[in-house]
């Protein structure tokens, strides 16, 4: 009998304020914004009232980031106060401005359980002992890569992100033993080549493999998680170098549920790649 692997890949809200390599604290739970619209929101709401520059803006919303403050949270108006937030921290620019708040970092999503294994420097290693052995680089595609080919290449690592999560997930039971967890928005590249959402997966879709391989899906069901969970974020912008390896998977980085959350990307059949924004 195969050995199932399991994978298990989460959806969460991370400081990320470190340069390459460096490891990011995580914010807390209650001020998690789930997509590039709310965090470009809280960015242009931060600017608007005089918090961060336009430059700072900018490069936040091109990193996939938001502002966060101290005291406050975007959860507030749902959940009310908690041990961390005792006021309303808007996500959109046409909030009325809150005086003398005071900065803490930036946020990222997208995240990975501890102990899941991601191709680093060829070998597979959980992401927290990668970041502790001081790695440097993360396996993904190169660019040269097509879906026939899908060749690697090691790319730098702008930062390691750590922290806890509780999220709903998509438990991805392939034909050949592989187990995948991630959550809904987490982006799976499909045999076809084309970057997907896991919630739109369905038992009979194929994925795709390191080596070009074809993976059915035999079943897909959902469960509820609680834990910590690490990321990791390569330095490139290039879309087709932050395609990683996951357990012999190939499946999008953190920059595919952040700035390229609403962009197609696909590998093509050919020597180049086609990614065409919606």
């Amino acid at each position: 009998m195969k050995r199932l692997s399991s994978l298990l890949v989460l959806a969460c809200a991370m400081l990320s304020t470190a340069a390459s390599a460096q490891l990011s604290t995580r914010c807390f739970t209650d001020d998690q914004l789930t997509t590039p619209t709310l965090a470009q929101g809280r960015n242009n709401w931060a600017h608007k009232c005089g918090y961060i520059t336009v430059a700072k803006r900018d490069f936040l919303n091109s990193e996939g980031e938001y502002q966060v403050f101290s005291g406050g949270c975007f959860a507030f108006a749902s959940s009310g106060p908690t041990p961390t937030c005792s006021f309303f921290i808007p996500a959109d620019i046409n909030a009325p401005c809150i005086a003398d708040l005071v900065k803490l970092g930036t946020c990222v999503t997208g995240c990975y359980t501890a102990r899941e294994k991601v191709a680093f420097q060829g070998k597979y290693w959980p992401i927290e002992d990668a970041y502790h052995a001081g790695v440097r680089t993360v396996t993904a595609l190169g660019k040269d890569a097509t879906l026939v080919s899908p060749t690697s290449a090691e790319q730098p690592i702008r930062a390691f992100v750590a922290g806890d999560t509780v999220e709903d997930v998509f438990a991805l039971e392939t034909a050949d033993g592989r187990r995948v967890e991630v959550t809904a928005e987490h982006p799976m590249v499909t045999a076809s080549g084309d970057m997907v959402k896991a919630k739109t997966l369905q038992k009979g879709d194929v994925l795709l493999g390191v080596h070009g391989e074809k993976v059915e899906l035999r079943d897909v069901s959902v469960f509820r998680y609680e834990g910590k969970t690490w990321n990791v974020q390569p330095t490139s912008h290039e879309k087709i170098e932050n395609v990683l390896d996951v357990e012999g998977l190939l499946t999008g980085s953190v920059r595919f549920q952040n700035e390229w959350a609403e962009d197609h990307f696909r590998l093509s059949l050919r020597d180049e790649v086609r990614v065409d924004d919606l």
